[in-house]
């Protein structure tokens, strides 16, 4: 009778065991715990962003406010890729200016409220611009009836000639010509809301591919946009 009962005792002393030892190891904290404290899952956060923009410039040696906007695809807070375009919103027939092209930005502290952008816009454009004579052509000549002036790529118009009339240095004639333009940008952006950013930065208007015009159009230029998406 003394031999069942000590067999009896010393399986359930086993069986103890194995469960005690199969509860440490679901429960052992070097085992599957760092695994569960070292994983961390985070959303990515991209959409589609459109921003209406202003920028304040100089053209042409006046001040001057280009109006237009940009849109585009915004990937995980980070790398902006779209497009854009712009013109002059105090225009007239001598002061008209409007490009358009690529934009391509990227942003460091994309998950704060207040972050840093730079980035590149290049594109096309053209712009009709009126310039004294003498800044053009240098020294003034006599014109013939009905003269119309030509430079280079672009195509001067002033007031058609009626008679044969001598043209000063300061006569203002009319330049149109195409250009190709590069902006770099340096931005901050400050977001609002999830799905609201104020964009306001600087950046510095290259023009390349005139012959005329080259001057009156690069220079620096400050700009405020509205960002709507993105996030």
């Amino acid at each position: 009778m003394r031999r069942p009962a000590f067999a009896a005792v010393l399986l359930a002393a086993a069986s103890c065991a194995v469960a005690t030892s199969a509860v440490a190891q679901t429960t052992s904290p070097d085992t599957a715990a760092p695994a569960a404290q070292g994983l961390q899952v985070q959303r990515l956060r991209s959409g589609f962003v459109i921003a209406p923009d202003a920028k304040f410039t100089e053209v042409n040696d006046r001040q001057a406010t280009l109006v237009g906007g940009y849109l585009g695809w915004l990937t995980d807070r980070t790398l902006f890729l779209g497009a854009g375009g712009y013109m002059l919103a105090n225009r007239d027939d001598n002061f008209r200016m409007q490009y358009g092209g690529g934009l391509a930005r990227w942003t460091f502290f994309g998950d704060r409220t207040l972050a840093v952008s730079t980035g590149l816009f290049a594109g096309i454009g053209d712009a009709t611009l009126a310039r004294p004579y003498g800044d053009i052509f240098g020294t003034p000549r006599t014109l013939s009836p009905n003269t119309s002036l030509q430079g280079g790529r672009g195509r001067t118009g002033g007031a058609r000639i009626g008679s044969p009339s001598f043209i000063t240095a300061d006569t203002p004639i009319r330049i149109s010509e195409h250009f190709v333009m590069a902006e770099p940008q340096l931005n901050a952006v400050w977001t609002i809301t999830p799905w609201l950013s104020l964009d306001a930065g600087v950046g510095y208007r290259f023009i390349g591919a005139t012959d005329l015009l080259g001057d009156q159009l690069r220079g620096p230029s400050g700009s405020v946009a509205i960002r709507f998406g993105g996030r």
